[in-house]
């Protein structure tokens, strides 16, 4: 039998079960008992007047109420779709801190919302959970009052009241009513503005978790008695901490780095590596200092590579601390500088710096400006040499003797780094250990073979005991399993706890997760002092790493001031010093948990302060990390500047994909910044350079072009500078060009806003070629040819396109000149383009070369001369290979398949098996042009596949072939190769009147084209076919071709005539 109730408390709570379970007689029994005790009762009277009604639920229950300060007199001076607007973004913030203490709002009236703990999810330390939501509500309203006032130029604010009473639960209406509600929402109006206020029956349940300010008792409507209440100030947190203690529980792993360790000394070393992978906190860079002691006590080097969050995806960042700490190259440290000091450190490593130098100053951001001359390689070539010569200078520091590599944190290792790491591996010398630590062994596949991996378990019940012991022998052994409780066998939990165990408070409900656990006592050690929680909020914006010097510039505090935090921290094991003047957080929870303390506004505000003094004080900054800091203080504008730069040191390194990785993230900055007509030439010029690269990898018809340059013309049309506009234009011409797009390449040539500038004037030339119109074409290219020639303009810096737009027009007027049989003229634009190419940059002179020369390569088999073409095509192999142009390579490819199947024709004749292949060859490139709508040269290759399927007799396919071309000219304009298709048809065609119907055609579109070359032979087909009739028109494309031509397939047609 249980024992009776004796308290009022009791009495209340065995009523609440009465009334709940029906038993309504008993409960006023109860009830009464209470008001003879206590007279004034609130909850006795609300029993006794409970409604019997089946449907609701009495609950002694703790509510919270929070309502917008003075929102009457607001809703008077707003737009009403402007206080809907903030009200509403005012609910969802409440909503989500409900939420994320499991608490659950129960009504909404006007503009207070009130909400229930322990109901429908019950906890053991609801109060505390309601207060602390309470204190989340002002802080985060706070930050959202910032917003609105930046935006709407008005203030918002918050009171939130905290009781613990009765309260009836409407559970089908989901709604909360009766005194206890009502005190709630009382005691909120007590409250100042952006302040938490708990009633008396709250306040001795919290008093040993925050600190609380009595206030005088008040009046309150409905309330006889005036109303006690207490301010929460803040969360109660201890505040000592002692000193952590060796290393416990890894015997297995100790024992393996020991071994691994002896046999480097004997230059055995058959697994270079040792990976110790598992959750933070469970010892893995202890493991690593425990290699890294091996070493350095046998006076050995121990080299670091450390993995950061802020610079996950930033192109060998641990490669560039560990060069610029091997250096002596310091933030401030001035480019040429830099230099010097990377010259000294390679010289003594034995290295060349003449060869070593262009190799590794892309990785410390170092321009070829500063005294060096780039490796005129790029993409995958570059970026193999760079590796390279990173692993041989870790060789060289590692020396010829035994040596550790800790690559720490490869969880934030980007890919280039890993794949120095799999490459250092590979090399395995026999003496040099590598010591490896992360969080999960995701990115480890590729070095598999060469690792040996731990997975750091927790420790047991045994060696938990031990390492408690160690850390505090003074510890009962109630006092030892509540710490195994908590901590579940983590190391780094067992030691932070253990630290603050007996300043700790109690909390009768316990911590349901080992982390919750540990917030509390690495939270107290970040206060160390009073002024300390300013300078961890400051130094975790930064990063793990950071210089007094920026921290200085971001946080508001005296010199003075600011060595005392820094001292405190660093007495309290928050702080480790890395350097002079240089400081670590001991361990990223610690700087993880420093970095949640500040509200989002005030985080932006340590952001964006971080990123000034880090560009301010350094001629060379890391400007992924700049960036980084600008996106986090939504300065969009900054942020994108900063990725545009970190994209230019990622092509000084080869690195094309991470640059137009960072340009990617420079777009999506600057899309988010204020509409302006610099916002718009902004992101023009980040879509005109992604674009660029993108063509120079993947070719200029990949899709992220055409949506880059379409949004570019959507721009262009808005208030653009003339010089942006001018790009962009530039830009989609040629991206139309190669499309074969020659309709809106000519729109965009007649442009009004192109008329007046002389490089855009070969647009209509270029377009005229390709379209067929020879003669307008070879005026065009001829008159801009010399202009161009005259002007000093850096078309590097406006043009947006590898190939050089001089080179391209001596290409392509070289080009008009052959097709109207003008030999010599044709060679003397290919040797000024030559002589211009000579005077180019990386990468548009390689580009421009290539460019020439696969037009070199078809008027070389156009002439038969096949041996030249293979020549031609093979020097180009090996240009683009060394530099990296894959799109090149691939045009180049199908270069040397083309004269391979057009060498067929005549090698083989007409052997049908014998020119199968290359029939399967042409078809494939013929249907890739197809599915890429490279249009602009297709069609000649349809040409070449006709005439192998001609020789091998099957007529029908290869007229199919050239119909479809025709079809394809007729829909895009590119109309160049039109007579030639016309006269391969003929071929195809048993009808006599079919057969002459596409000559003519031929004859007469060459004629009106002024394809001279293309006239000749098509009229020479039909002499051969109509005899002595037809010399006229051959004896006619004769007299056009120039006196001296020098035409490979003269001397056959006049032979005709005679």
């Amino acid at each position: 039998m249980s024992e009776p109730p004796n308290t009022i408390d009791e009495l209340l709570d065995h009523a609440v079960q009465a009334i709940n379970t029906g038993d309504r007689m008993t409960a006023s029994a109860l009830a009464e008992q209470v008001l003879t005790i206590d007279g004034d009762n609130q909850d006795a009277e609300d029993l006794l007047a409970s409604p019997a009604v089946g449907g609701d639920v009495l609950r002694r229950m703790t509510i919270l109420f929070a309502d917008v300060v003075d929102s009457t007199a607001l809703s008077t001076r707003i737009e009403p779709e402007t206080y809907r607007t903030v009200i509403g973004r005012y609910r969802q913030q409440v909503n989500a801190v409900i939420d994320r203490y499991e608490g659950h709002v129960s009504s909404t009236k006007g503009d207070g919302l009130l909400a229930v703990f322990g109901h429908p999810k019950a906890h053991e330390n609801d109060v505390r959970r309601a207060v602390q939501a309470g204190l989340d509500i002002t802080r985060d309203v706070a930050a959202l009052s910032e917003r609105v006032r930046s935006r709407f130029g008005f203030d918002i604010s918050v009171r939130v009241g905290v009781h613990r009473g009765l309260v009836y639960l409407d559970v089908a209406q989901d709604d909360v009513y009766g005194l206890g509600a009502n005190l709630a929402a009382r005691v909120a109006g007590l409250a100042p503005p952006g302040c938490v206020v708990v009633s008396a029956a709250i306040a001795p349940l919290v008093a040993g978790h925050f600190e609380l300010d009595a206030q005088a008792a008040q009046p309150v409507k409905g309330i006889d008695e005036p109303v006690e209440h207490y301010r929460v100030i803040e969360e109660r947190i201890g505040r000592t901490r002692t000193p952590l203690r060796p290393l416990v529980g890894r015997d297995l792993e100790l024992a393996r780095l020991q071994d691994a360790w002896n046999q480097a000394k004997q230059g055995t070393l058959t697994v270079p590596g040792v990976c110790f992978s598992g959750e933070a906190g469970m010892g893995k860079s202890r493991l690593a200092t425990a290699a890294a002691d091996l070493a350095e006590q046998a006076g050995r080097p121990a080299l670091a590579l450390i993995g950061s969050p802020f610079q996950a995806d930033a192109g060998l960042y641990p490669i560039r601390a560990l060069l610029e700490q091997r250096c002596g190259i310091e933030r401030t440290t001035a480019p040429a500088a830099r230099m010097r000091l990377l010259e000294d450190e390679l010289q003594a490593r034995g290295f060349e710096p003449a060869a070593a130098v262009p190799l590794l100053a892309p990785v410390l951001g170092i321009a070829a400006e500063h005294g060096y001359q780039p490796v005129q390689a790029e993409g995958t070539k570059l970026y193999q040499q760079i590796i390279e010569a990173i692993v041989g200078y870790l060789h060289a520091c590692a020396g010829s003797g035994p040596a550790v590599v800790l690559a720490e944190d490869l969880q934030w290792f980007d890919a280039s780094t890993l794949d120095v790491i799999a490459a250092l591996l590979g090399a395995n010398t026999g003496r040099l250990l590598v010591v490896l630590t992360a969080r999960e062994t995701r990115p480890l596949p590729t070095i598999a073979a060469h690792i040996e991996v731990f997975d750091l378990a927790p420790l047991t019940p045994q060696e938990t005991d031990q390492l408690i012991a160690t850390l505090d022998p003074a510890l009962s052994g109630d006092e030892r399993a509540e710490v195994k409780r908590r901590c579940d066998g983590v190391p780094l939990y067992i030691e932070e706890v253990v630290a603050k165990f007996h300043e700790q408070p109690t909390d009768a409900a316990g911590w349901a997760r080992a982390p919750d656990a540990l917030y509390e006592p690495l939270f107290s050690r970040l206060r160390a002092s009073d002024t300390t929680i300013q300078v961890v909020e400051a130094a975790a914006t930064i990063g793990r790493e950071f210089d007094r010097a920026i921290l200085a510039s971001v946080v508001e505090m005296t010199e003075t001031g600011l060595d005392e935090a820094i001292q405190a921290l660093a007495g309290a094991r928050v702080f480790l010093p890395a350097a002079k003047d240089r400081w670590r957080f001991r361990h990223e929870l610690l700087r993880e948990v420093a970095y949640e303390l500040p509200p989002p506004s005030v985080r932006r505000t340590l952001h964006g302060r971080a990123a000034d003094a880090i560009v301010a004080t350094s001629d060379n900054p890391d400007w992924h990390l700049v960036a980084l800091h600008y996106e986090h203080a939504q300065r969009f504008d900054a942020a994108a500047d900063a990725h545009r730069r970190a994209a230019s040191d990622a092509r000084l390194r080869g690195a094309i994909n991470e640059a137009r990785a960072n340009l990617t993230r420079a777009i999506s900055q600057i899309e988010r910044a204020t509409p302006a007509p610099v916002r718009d030439g902004c992101e023009t010029n980040l879509r005109l350079e992604r674009a660029f690269l993108t063509t120079a990898v993947n070719g200029p018809l990949y899709p992220e072009v055409s949506a880059d340059l379409e949004r570019c013309l959507q721009l262009a049309n808005t208030s653009l500078r003339e010089e942006d506009r001018s790009a962009t234009l530039a830009t989609l011409w040629a991206y139309y060009l190669t499309r074969g797009d020659l309709r809106r390449c000519l729109q965009l040539a007649k442009s009004s806003r192109l008329a007046g500038q002389s490089w855009f004037r070969s647009a209509y030339g270029t377009a005229a070629l390709f379209g067929g119109d020879f003669n307008n074409a070879r005026s065009a290219l001829e008159l801009v040819a010399g202009v161009l020639a005259a002007t000093n303009i850096d078309y590097e810096s406006v043009y947006y396109i590898p190939c050089d737009p001089i080179t391209s027009v001596h290409t392509h007027l070289a080009l008009t000149r052959f097709v109207q049989g003008d030999l010599a003229g044709a060679e003397d634009q290919l040797a000024a383009t030559v002589r211009r190419v000579a005077r180019l940059g990386f990468p548009q002179g390689p580009f421009s070369l290539g460019y020439q020369r696969f037009y070199q390569i078809w008027m070389a088999i156009e002439t038969g001369q096949l041996d030249l073409a293979t020549d031609i095509a093979d020097e180009s192999a090996v240009q683009v290979e060394r530099h990296g142009f894959e799109y090149a390579a691939m045009l180049v490819a199908i270069q040397r398949a083309t004269i391979r199947a057009v060498s067929a024709l005549s090698v083989c004749g007409g052997h049908p098996g014998a020119l199968q292949p290359h029939i399967d060859a042409m078809s494939r490139i013929v249907e890739q042009f197809g599915e890429t709508e490279w249009n602009i040269f297709a069609s000649f290759y349809h040409a070449v596949l006709a005439r192998l399927l001609i020789a091998a007799g099957r007529t029908q396919p290869a007229r199919e072939s050239l119909t479809a071309a025709l079809q394809a000219a007729d829909d895009t304009g590119v109309n160049f190769y039109r007579a030639e298709l016309f006269r391969l048809r003929a071929q195809t065609l048993d009808d006599a009147d079919a057969h002459e119907a596409d000559l003519c055609e031929a004859i007469s579109t060459a004629r009106a084209q002024g394809a001279t070359i293309f006239e000749l032979r098509a009229a020479m087909d039909d002499v051969e076919m109509r005899g002595e009739t037809a010399t006229g028109a051959l004896q006619d494309a004769i007299n056009r071709l120039p006196a001296d031509s020098a035409w490979p397939e003269l001397s056959r047609a006049r032979a005709l005539i005679r």
